[in-house]
């Protein structure tokens, strides 16, 4: 039986084809990860309709600076107003970093299609204007979670796995990145300077992505992450303040580090950020949560504390998808950002008097942020001094600050850059609490300054009435002095040195009073002399 033949008059209306399922789904979690910043890798995982939600949405969201622009290039806003942008990023992430092609032929998919000589174009230029940064690969880097696994089994994980270990050794670090570079399909690496790190290609995000099994002995996460924690050097039972902890993998990396013996204080005052907090936080007893924001936070609700960690919200600059695409620095934010976190560095240092060591950290590029902040907190607190990080280190590392712009701080503290060290831009500062009696080089200079402002704003810069009163009671201290001179021959000479010492505009601005006292001496003279 064929299909039903429309009546004399009426319009035949095209079926609607649905947008396939996985393209409105993955839709679905792109808005809530870009609109809302909310982290939606549980929710993916929780959704069972959706086995390949988590490959669909990451491919966007790693590659959303570089959709942004092509978005834009073309100018899909205006020729296809009709056309989501979620939808739209979703789709040309699919098509241009994914399988290559687009399935079924609903009118979203279409659209997007016949732009697809266009995206390539707009791909190739895009790429081709990268900085240097933006054109790396960057490997995969994995943690272990020590509290259940040591790195002898993850070996016999990994093996069974069909992962093999490359068991080189390296002269120096720069050996070691050239090795990560030409990483086979299946070869991964222990890391050069953690040992609780391991090192695989690019190619196998694909493989950590799915390894949902192994998420429990294994942390995906970043090594220039780990610095800011290694570098704090918590110890055993000692008590630590995280007062920006979401998500909480420095965190429960801290814990790992004090072999969950002690206290760890892990603040965060958004909400769902502290829900994924919990999570990350909920195996490890050692951690207390705390939903509140770290500035109202005193020595009485966090007792004892020693160490602290603050890696406070910043413009994200050196993270790997910030750098595919140039963009402009916003500085009204950026002033904004380091004005908050100057805030939350000094609080740090003057609210809990027992922390003896604390780490800053940025995963930012830009000194307003990094040196800027930490010079501006050694001015106002000389009770805490910046150490040599790269000392603190000990071991070999290719990036610091800026010295020349920031002499005695940038020298000290030390950077991770994308394009040599093959990770995310990191940024980390050690600070010690001075010894009794010792204040930092910085701040005794800044008071020093301070001294010799206030020395020249005396003598030269004090306006107003009270300034007017103390000048002219200056000037009749001065004219006193040189009538008593008059009187006395040596006195007169030591005068007249003293007055031809005096700035020329102190003496042109002579008070009425002292000419009048200089008439009287003159007077008197004149009738001596005709006595």
């Amino acid at each position: 039986m064929g299909a039903p033949v429309p009546a004399a008059g009426q319009r035949q209306v095209a079926k609607k084809v649905p947008v396939p399922t996985n393209y409105r789904n993955a839709v679905k979690y792109v808005r809530l990860a870009v609109e809302q910043r909310l982290n939606v890798d549980a929710q993916i995982e929780q959704d069972k309709h959706f086995r390949c939600g988590r490959t669909l949405v990451g491919r966007v969201l790693s590659n959303l600076p570089k959709i942004d622009a092509l978005y834009g290039q073309l100018e899909l806003a205006t020729k296809e107003p009709r056309l989501d942008v979620c939808m739209a990023r979703v789709l040309i992430a699919e098509l241009m970093f994914g399988s290559g092609r687009l399935v079924g032929n609903s009118r979203p998919v279409e659209c997007v299609r016949q732009y697809a000589e266009q995206l390539q174009s707009a791909l190739a230029t895009v790429e081709a204007n990268a900085p240097a940064a933006g054109q790396i690969k960057e490997p995969r880097f994995v943690r272990l979670n020590t509290s259940v696994l040591n790195l002898e089994g993850s070996r016999r994980l990994l093996q069974e796995e069909q992962w093999i270990l490359v068991e080189e050794q390296f002269a120096d670090y720069r050996a070691f990145l050239e090795r990560v570079k030409t990483l086979g399909e299946a070869e991964y690496l222990e890391d050069f300077h953690f040992a609780d790190l391991l090192v695989f290609p690019h190619s196998a995000k694909s493989f950590w992505a799915r390894a949902t099994h192994l998420h429990g002995q294994f942390v995906l996460q970043n090594k220039a992450c780990l610095l800011p924690t290694y570098l704090l050097k918590p110890t055993k039972k000692s008590v630590v303040l995280d007062m920006c902890a979401a998500p909480g993998l420095k965190t429960t990396h801290l814990a790992c580090l004090m072999k969950n013996k002690g206290r760890i204080y892990a603040v965060e005052r958004c909400a769902h950020r502290y829900t994924t907090l919990c999570q990350y936080a909920s195996e490890h007893g050692v951690i207390k949560t705390m939903h509140r924001d770290c500035l109202d936070l005193t020595d009485e609700q966090v007792p004892g504390v020693e160490f602290i960690l603050l890696d406070p919200s910043c413009s994200g600059s050196g993270m790997l998808k910030r750098q595919q695409v140039p963009e402009p620095m916003d500085e009204p934010r950026v002033y904004k950002l380091a004005g908050l976190q100057y805030k939350l560095l000094s609080h740090a240092m003057n609210a809990f008097p027992h922390a003896r060591r604390i780490v800053y950290s940025t995963c930012s590029l830009y000194q307003q942020e990094n040196e800027g902040v930490v010079h501006g907190v050694l001015r106002h607190n000389g009770h805490f001094r910046l150490l040599d990080a790269r000392k603190e280190f000990g071991k070999e590392w290719l990036n610091v600050g800026d010295g020349d712009a920031y002499p005695g701080i940038g020298e000290r503290c030390l950077y991770a850059r994308t394009e040599d060290d093959l990770t995310i831009g990191m940024f980390v500062a050690v600070f010690e609490r001075c010894p009794e009696g010792y204040e930092n080089e910085v701040y005794r200079a800044h008071e020093k300054q301070k001294e010799s402002y206030e020395r020249v704003a005396l003598r030269y810069g004090i306006t107003g009435k009270e300034g007017q009163q103390q000048e002219q009671q200056q000037q009749v201290e001065d004219a006193g002095a040189g009538q008593e001179a008059t009187g006395k021959g040596s006195k007169k000479k030591a005068g007249g040195k003293r007055a031809a010492a005096e700035p020329e505009q102190q003496v042109e601005s002579a008070s009425g009073e002292a000419d009048v006292v200089q008439k009287k001496r003159k007077k008197k003279s004149k009738q001596v002399q005709e006595a």
